[in-house]
């Protein structure tokens, strides 16, 4: 219930923000605002579950962890400021009428949105460690995930994203759902896989959508 209150009121907070601020351009409107948000909920949360994320880790494991961590998010910067300008415009033409906000985003667009990921996973670790401690095995977790982390994503529905993308979101994020708890209760360092994979995710859509979308040569 914390997990889902926490996820809930992020989304409607984002919401209240974008509407009452009057920013229609979200993330890409307001990247550094909404990295501090997220990153504060992100706080929020590991602190509400600190006893449950820190158990058997020490300060040398963190200290490895983090360095390890920035590492990918050097990776990851590197894609979104050398590759995706690579990467064809998508067309006004070709795109729907209310486009998600990614498709004509800018590279600033994805700082908050590694800060929301950040949150995310988070989450997802307070539950599924939770869930393992209450003594729930591993194939039940993965179904509960599965099941939790695709209905999430249905909400899309709600958020200006074509039937087209919720299509396309909700699966990926059942299988992600359904990769996590083995990723945190079964891999080392699983934390650095799950928020990898959730963000490769939408690296992998941008340049799908980037390549599908693009205005023909001859246009």
């Amino acid at each position: 219930m914390i997990v889902a209150g926490l996820w809930l009121l992020s989304n409607q907070g984002y919401y209240s923000f974008v509407s009452g601020l009057g920013m229609g351009g979200g993330y890409d409107h307001e990247p550094v605002l909404f990295t501090a948000y997220y990153l504060s909920w992100a706080a929020a949360a590991l602190w509400l579950f600190r006893p449950l994320i820190a158990a058997g880790l020490n300060r040398r494991t963190i200290a490895r962890e983090g360095l390890v961590f920035l590492r990918i998010l050097g990776g990851l910067a590197l894609f979104v400021v050398y590759a995706l300008p690579l990467l064809p415009k998508v067309s006004e033409l070709r795109a729907p009428s209310e486009a998600p906000e990614f498709m004509f985003a800018s590279a600033w667009y994805y700082l908050p949105k590694s800060a929301e990921i950040l949150f995310r996973q988070t989450l997802v670790a307070a539950l599924v460690l939770t869930a393992a401690r209450a003594g729930y095995g591993l194939l039940a977790i993965t179904i509960g995930m599965a099941v939790a982390f695709g209905g999430f994503h249905l909400l899309l529905m709600f958020e200006g994203f074509t039937p087209v993308y919720v299509t396309r979101f909700t699966p990926s994020a059942t299988a992600l759902g359904a990769l996590l708890p083995y990723l945190y209760l079964k891999v080392q360092a699983g934390f650095r896989w799950a928020y990898s994979l959730h963000w490769g995710f939408y690296a992998l859509n941008a340049t799908l959508t980037h390549l599908i979308l693009a205005a023909p040569p001859w246009a």
